[in-house]
């Protein structure tokens, strides 16, 4: 039989809706291409969101999103801390405090600003200032060989001065009346303090001693609670006040790599001396006052 053209229409329709049939039967309808989730174009992605911006540089990032451990000051609240062996509670004004202790180098530039003989300058030079060699290789090394009254000229120069033992105590104790900066005991390797069992060092050592940079990733070990470093060891360090019993001389504060006993790197720790003094382990840092 030969089939008319409306006929072969009927017969292609009629196999179509079989196939169909077919498919939504046997096909799952998460299969289907009709019923699958539209997948967005590389050209949609980057139109209907946005990238993520590119973190910023420490420069740009607010001030209070920056690490402490990288503001040279660092300011002490004003308030009661516990002080010395009998943690007497004193209220002590708010200051700000050097992190570190003054390096060489940027002794380096208050003599290039001030040099010795001048009226800002110092009376004396460190006894290694001659060695450049030296000096090229410790930039970042504690300054020492420092008397009292240069230590202050430095500061003045800086617009500080030198902190007061009190204020020296709370920037390195906080107000838990711990007995070392870093808590109640002093791990050996937390400081740069020589001990009874490294006293030997100190023969075999030339000029300035095993003290550590303030930048060696072994200084900021001896943290206090604020973010003041190296105040239990590496040198010990003057402060602005006279000693109670001997108004001469000026107390000096913290252990040092010189010292033989751990118990010297305690908060409360002070030891009076001559203002000339000038020792190998004998440095110093500046405070501020807060209006």
């Amino acid at each position: 039989m030969k089939l008319t053209p409306l006929g072969k229409l009927l017969l292609f329709l009629l196999g179509l809706g079989l196939a169909a049939t077919a498919v939504y039967r046997f096909v799952p309808p998460d299969q289907l291409p009709w019923n699958r989730p539209r997948t967005a174009t590389t050209t949609e992605s980057r139109t209907d969101s946005k990238p993520a911006p590119a973190p910023r540089s420490a420069s740009e990032r607010p001030a209070s999103d920056r690490s402490a451990a990288n503001q040279p000051w660092i300011q002490v609240a004003g308030g009661l801390f516990a002080f010395g062996p009998e943690q007497t509670e004193i209220d002590v004004p708010g200051f700000s405090i050097e992190r570190t202790e003054v390096s060489n180098g940027r002794y380096e530039e208050f003599l290039s600003a001030c040099p010795r003989g001048s009226a800002c300058g110092p009376r004396e030079l460190p006894s290694y200032w001659e060695d450049r060699s030296y000096l090229a290789s410790h930039r970042e090394n504690p300054v020492v060989f420092v008397s009292w009254s240069d230590a202050a000229s430095f500061c003045r120069w800086s617009g500080g001065r030198l902190p007061t033992a009190i204020e020296w105590e709370k920037a390195a104790r906080g107000k838990d009346g711990r007995a070392y900066p870093t808590g109640d005991v002093l791990e050996p390797a937390a400081a740069n303090i020589l001990g009874a069992d490294r006293h030997d060092e100190k023969l075999s050592a030339a000029k300035q001693i095993p003290t550590w940079p303030v930048t060696d990733s072994r200084y900021s070990r001896d943290r206090s609670p604020y973010g003041v470093l190296g105040m239990a060891g590496n040198v010990s360090e003057w402060t602005a006040s006279a000693s109670a019993d001997e108004p001469d001389l000026r107390l000096v504060a913290g252990g040092s790599w010189d010292s033989w006993e751990i118990s010297d790197g305690r908060t409360y720790n002070r030891i009076p001396k001559s203002p000339t003094d000038r020792s190998s382990s004998l440095g110093f840092r500046c405070a501020r006052s807060q209006s």
